[in-house]
């Protein structure tokens, strides 16, 4: 996938004196294979977080997304140092994955209130009609619609947000969904798809549904469903990851 060569591409190899470069090694964080959770979170946005750790350790690090495992170059302190920072960025990940992102979230969680003050309104409509107050039922009515064209409005700023915060500064050939509804999802994935020419490769985050309140996916079946009435072929390079052959 081009994105990951943009990644660990370039960069001098750092050597301590005395020490000879030990053998590449392939390590599986704490003995299992990143999960896409894991590897998100130790990429960073843009990157940033990877390149931190070859910044701090002096190894270079290369992920296998397919198999889910790393591969350190380097002396052996620093391939120790770059194992021990990629475990915490790894277990970082997993107690706070921030799919949205600062902005994303404030707008996320402002369409939220807006929908549930549309609701609200809606019940009184309801209520009121039921009483027999068919003025008071037609004005909370029109206020349920006006919050309704508000948190649409808003939940497309959301999405906006989200989808530059994951996906910001990364290669055309990759796009991450996490952090989108459904509909979102679908809509960027449509979008991007659009620009690509036969023969070329999308890598799809999907994610596999590890942080939803049920744990169950919801963007990825969507997405499969979308790619076979499109007549794409995919594969899977991991629980939460596809690669499409447009």
């Amino acid at each position: 996938m081009g994105i990951c060569q943009s990644f660990f591409s370039g960069g001098e190899k750092h050597e301590h004196p005395g020490e000879h470069p030990a053998h590449e090694q392939d390590d599986h964080h704490a003995g299992e294979h990143l999960d896409q959770v894991e590897i998100v979170g130790l990429l960073g946005h843009g990157g940033s977080t990877i390149k931190k750790i070859e910044r701090d350790s002096g190894a270079r690090i290369q992920i296998d997304r397919k198999r889910g495992s790393v591969s350190y170059e380097g002396t052996e302190t620093q391939v120790n140092n770059a194992k021990a920072l990629v475990a915490a960025a790894a277990l970082k990940a997993h107690e706070a994955p921030d799919y949205c992102g600062e902005d994303g979230g404030k707008k996320r969680a402002k369409a939220l209130r807006v929908q549930k003050r549309s609701r609200e309104a809606k019940r009184q409509a309801h209520d009121l009609w039921e009483k027999g107050d068919k003025a008071g039922a037609k004005t909370m009515s029109e206020r349920g619609k006006e919050l309704d064209a508000q948190a649409k409005k808003l939940h497309d700023q959301a999405a906006h947000a989200i989808y530059l915060h994951r996906n910001g500064g990364r290669q055309d050939t990759y796009i991450d969904l996490h952090g989108l509804f459904v509909e979102e999802a679908l809509r960027f994935l449509k979008e991007r798809l659009k620009t690509f020419a036969p023969g070329e490769k999308l890598e799809v985050v999907t994610g596999a549904g590890h942080h939803s309140e049920d744990h169950q996916a919801r963007i990825k079946p969507a997405v499969i469903e979308y790619l076979g009435k499109k007549k794409l072929r995919w594969e899977e390079l991991n629980a939460g990851d596809l690669l499409v052959y447009t």
